[in-house]
């Protein structure tokens, strides 16, 4: 029954992902597949250099919490170290924001923690990271721990174990960080959630949205100034390690302008 149940799960997830015909599509493409030999890591050079435990892809059918929104997750994997990087310091250099000690960093959907453990280098105000999956929320929150000890965040950070549309975002200016944690019904909620918590901060929240597969919801809405988007290069250590990103991948970044939907 446990196997029965868990098989429903992940059907379940894919039908709300993919639909009837992507799931059958997904399946007989994986009937096809001939074994290959993995070349890549398990363990991503992060994860050595710091002692740190980030690494891994977990499908989002495995990530089930009893939560209505389960259906929703797509997957748990962690963001390219030179990636994050680079976006962070694009950002840093555009001076049309406050400081960064105004900002709290938030990553929605943060899994095992590593763009919040990065986050936390820079000099926000916080860095917060919330996670509906528990034993993610758990692992983060040991390795924040650890990261914390060793001296290498700068500012305060925290785990949250919550569903993103149920998050309270903290006072004042936020940078939002999403890494395609969720489908767009999710993402809908979102967007009420910040028309609820930001109608008096116009222009005080910006979203860093990785694998912007949603971001049409974005774009349709009067509320989200588009910033930038474009493709963001790995580095070398990135492109031999990383098991899922591809030179093709967008990022956008959005700004709260706080005007109603369209």
């Amino acid at each position: 029954m446990p196997k029965l149940r868990i098989a429903w799960s992940k059907l379940r997830w894919s039908l709300a992902q993919r639909g009837l015909g992507g799931t059958l599509r997904v399946a007989l493409a994986r009937a096809r597949q001939r074994p290959i030999e993995e070349t890549k890591p398990l363990v991503h050079p992060f994860d050595e250099r710091y002692g740190m435990e980030t690494s891994g892809l977990i499908g989002g059918g495995e990530l089930r919490t009893g939560h209505r929104n389960d259906v929703f997750n797509t997957a748990y994997y962690a963001m390219a170290p030179s990636r994050f990087r680079w976006v962070m310091k694009s950002w840093l250099d555009d001076d049309s924001h406050a400081g960064i000690e105004n900002y709290s960093f938030v990553d929605l959907g943060c899994g095992k923690g590593r763009a919040v453990l990065m986050a936390s280098e820079f000099g926000f105000r916080e860095a917060v990271g919330v996670e509906l999956h528990a034993s993610l929320a758990a692992v983060a929150k040991t390795n924040v721990a650890a990261w914390t000890a060793a001296g290498r965040a700068v500012c305060p950070v925290r785990i949250v174990c919550r569903d993103a549309t149920e998050f309270v975002f903290p006072d004042g200016a936020c940078l939002l960080y999403l890494f395609h944690p969720f489908g767009a019904p999710v993402l809908k909620r979102l967007i009420e959630r910040i028309e609820a918590d930001f109608a008096e901060r116009r222009g005080m929240l910006d979203l860093i949205y990785f694998n912007p597969e949603a971001g049409e919801l974005l774009d349709a809405h009067g509320g989200f100034e588009l910033l930038w988007t474009g493709t963001v290069a790995m580095s070398e250590e990135d492109a031999a390690a990383d098991r899922v990103a591809s030179a093709e991948d967008l990022c956008s970044v959005y700004r709260w302008v706080g005007e109603s939907s369209k």
